[in-house]
């Protein structure tokens, strides 16, 4: 279990650190980013995410737009529903009351990046980050589907620095998130809003930390 941390929109440009914008020199596409704004509250996370089906892909570029996650329950990518059909009304109305993007406190991880549904966001040390490239295709896809992209202003409505937010764009057109220049997925062996099973899989999945790195310095959990 995790708890959700409610991040304060700064008054100010002071207010947002700097990040190195993707490929502008460093290798490692997140050596000057920010963590995201302290929180103001937090609060306990109770409710429910289904998995979803998958789509085909494999390198594109960034693209400044992005349409609302939570316009419906169609994640977007062209393979439907990710309730399945399943999700009933009040599941619904429970996954309304995220944000586009959140950060929680997780008990072994630390603060992560979890979606539009409290489901927790990982990346993948196969892929790369300038050039962007996403190297989940095919079958990985089924395990792992791409996360929603999101635009910056409503990452920066949410409480997040939008300057770690992009949107890289599959072959087949379709948008998914990238956050401090990874592309970035949810995991379909995680059945509920707080669950992490995706972090250390295979040694090369990890959940996303609130800047952008691996949570828990890319080092599996007991």
């Amino acid at each position: 279990m995790h708890k959700r941390i409610g991040a304060a929109v700064a008054g100010t440009a002071a207010g947002l650190l700097l990040v190195t914008a993707c490929g502008s020199g460093s290798s490692s596409g997140y050596g000057q980013a920010s963590n995201v704004a302290p929180a103001a509250q937090q609060q306990n996370v109770a409710q429910s995410a289904q998995p979803g089906a998958s789509t085909t892909g494999g390198y594109g570029y960034d693209d400044p737009s992005a349409a609302s996650p939570s316009a419906s329950s169609d994640d977007g990518y062209g393979y439907g529903d990710d309730n399945n059909g399943s999700g009933d009304d009040a599941e619904e109305a429970s996954d309304k009351k995220w944000p586009v993007l959140s950060v929680v406190n997780d008990a072994k991880l630390g603060d992560i990046l979890v979606d539009f549904k409290g489901r927790t966001l990982y990346r993948f040390d196969k892929d790369t980050d300038w050039p962007m490239v996403s190297n989940c295709t095919g079958d990985c896809l089924k395990k792992w589907p791409p996360a929603k992209a999101v635009s910056k202003a409503e990452a920066e409505a949410a409480g997040l620095n939008p300057k770690l937010v992009s949107t890289y764009t599959r072959p087949d057109g379709t948008k998914q998130l990238s956050y401090n220049c990874w592309p970035v997925y949810w995991y379909s062996g995680d059945t509920k809003a707080g669950d992490t099973n995706g972090h250390g899989v295979g040694g090369t999945w990890w959940a996303v930390a609130a800047n952008g790195k691996k949570a828990n310095g890319g080092k599996p959990v007991s």
